[in-house]
């Protein structure tokens, strides 16, 4: 039964066979999110477990990503594609997967109870003795929510409510491994880092693997069981460190990093997609622009990487005569103390040093360096080759080029052979020094945010990979806490204090703060170019 059709030609809204609610909306113009009209619960996760399952086997060639939440599915398509036909897959998916039965694997994770637990806290907090406390969480059923936070990260349902509370005041270093509870919720952490919630125990199992080509442990839809271990671990393991001989593998190298600002350096190119679900990163190049054109400039195919230089300071060796481009905004070039001009080729012999350092005076604010064939790291790219794709790195699960940002002594070879360079792609290209971003309404029906965000002036504050923090006039969203579901490329978020924070390529795929609008993916390489303090203002997006 439908009620009504949208202008996405499937209906707004349906009901599926198994008499499931559906509503069907845009999320800016390149995403669109699905939401069941139900509660979050084990059953709805099943059931959005296995329309994820269809929609992605029917997907059509623009369908890069399909992420699940508490209650809805967030589809990701290429930019500028027709959101049509994927809102067709939707629509159809949700009608198969109310015919067939919901296929669930069911995974046991043993747990060394009280390996680095806050047994004395929850015990208290609680008002339970501590065999109770690991009682209770061992006999409980759980399910698979989704994957998000960080790769791997499962949100489990099925929590006792004696075992329900609030997040730690603020968070601390946990270990990999660690079974923790919070906010109602169970989970495990895939790896070490701060987390605030409450620890166990720890498990064995390595939760998120990049070696393997289905890299997670858990999915979502699975059934969950925890079970005691009778003798806590010696240590509990982590991801393999890839294939035997992998480090051993050399290349003949055509480039070697001498010194680099630290972590500012990657290999990025296109984003990754259909890894969403994992808690994965798309990745990619913050300014497609500049990574396209230093690509066609220096004769690199568009499947290899690029340098992406965040902070435009680096120094580098050429090992073998190269053609090479440099493209973007912030920086100025010397080879061997000759300077360079960017957006345009030229040729660097072998043994030469290139220095790439800030310019003050030229508009921009981060760097492409591009070579002649591609680049690759000498021995390999990080990850099974099903998930490092063409290899941008994401450097939170550890997949792509080298797994993380380029260090001295880090070597690269070409990926393929060297092209002919296109020079219609040269030219400088100037970044404006006041920004204006297209912005379409958000989904969590926060006009009055979504109007504030119009009517006021920023100015762009801290920006890494992940997001672009706005300084200015703080935006309060009528619901800054709302079930986390999929956020798109240029989601504008609205945590608790109000200060706007754009998403950005390596965002986490899941979120629970308010969406006031989404930003043009279109527009997002004039923010990866905007320098710190530029005025950004937001313009309404033509419909």
């Amino acid at each position: 039964m439908t009620r009504r059709r949208g202008d996405l030609g499937t209906p707004a809204s349906w009901v599926a066979g198994d008499g499931l609610g559906w509503r069907l909306t845009r999320l800016g113009p390149a995403a669109l999110r699905l939401v069941a009209d139900d509660e979050p619960s084990a059953e709805l996760s099943a059931r959005l477990a296995a329309v994820r399952a269809v929609a992605w086997r029917t997907r059509p060639p623009a369908l890069r990503d399909l992420i699940v939440g508490y209650r809805a599915l967030t589809a990701e398509l290429r930019i500028g594609a027709p959101l049509a036909p994927a809102a067709a897959a939707l629509h159809t998916a949700t009608h198969e997967a109310a015919l067939g039965a919901i296929q669930q694997r069911r995974v046991t994770l043993p747990v060394a109870y009280g390996d680095g637990a806050d047994r004395a806290d929850l015990e208290s907090l609680l008002g339970l003795p501590w065999r109770e406390v690991v009682g209770r969480h061992e006999a409980a059923a759980y399910r698979v929510a989704f994957l998000g936070f960080t790769p791997g990260f499962a949100y489990l349902h099925g929590l006792p409510a004696a075992l329900a509370l609030p997040r730690r005041s603020a968070p601390r270093s946990l270990p990999a491994g660690a079974v923790a509870i919070a906010d109602g919720r169970a989970g495990v952490y895939p790896s070490a880092g701060p987390g605030g919630w409450w620890v166990l125990g720890t498990t064995p199992v390595p939760l998120f693997d990049p070696w393997r080509a289905a890299p997670t442990a858990l999915l979502p839809g699975d059934e969950v069981r925890f079970e005691a271990l009778a003798e806590r671990p010696a240590a509990v393991a982590g991801a393999t460190n890839g294939p035997a001989g992998a480090a051993d593998r050399v290349e003949d190298p055509a480039l070697t990093l001498i010194e680099s600002w630290p972590g500012a350096v990657s290999l990025q190119g296109r984003p990754r997609g259909g890894v969403g679900h994992l808690g994965m990163a798309q990745a990619g190049a913050l300014d497609a622009r500049a990574f396209v054109s230093a690509a066609r400039l220096a004769g690199a195919p568009l499947g290899a990487p690029a340098l992406e230089l965040a902070v435009p300071h680096a120094t580098l060796r050429a090992e073998r005569p190269l053609t090479a481009a440099c493209t973007g905004g912030g920086a100025r070039l010397r080879l061997e103390g000759r300077p360079q001009p960017l957006g345009r080729p030229f040729s660097w012999p072998a043994g030469a040093h290139l220095e790439v350092r800030p310019d003050p005076r030229a508009s921009g604010a981060h760097a492409v360096l591009a070579v002649g064939g591609g680049l690759a790291p000498a021995a390999g790219p990080v990850g099974h080759p099903d998930l490092v794709g063409e290899g941008s790195t994401d450097a939170r699960a550890g997949v792509g080029g080298f797994g993380r940002a380029l260090r001295a002594g880090d070597a690269l070879c070409l990926a393929s052979d060297p092209r002919p360079p296109d020079l219609g792609w040269q030219g400088r290209v100037h970044h404006a020094a006041r920004l204006s971003l297209r912005l379409h309404a958000g989904p969590d029906g926060e006009d009055a945010a979504y109007a504030a965000l119009l009517a006021k002036a920023f100015a762009l504050g801290a920006r890494d990979r992940m997001g672009a923090w706005l300084e200015g006039p703080r935006i309060r969203a009528h619901r800054p806490d709302v079930d986390s579901e999929g956020v798109p490329l240029g989601a504008v978020q609205l945590p608790a204090d109000g200060r706007p924070v754009v998403l950005l390529n390596d965002r986490g795929r899941t979120g629970g703060y308010a969406l006031a609008g989404i930003v043009d993916p279109r527009d997002l390489a004039g923010l990866a170019q905007a320098r710190t303090g530029s005025a950004v203002v937001f313009e309404p997006a033509a419909s």
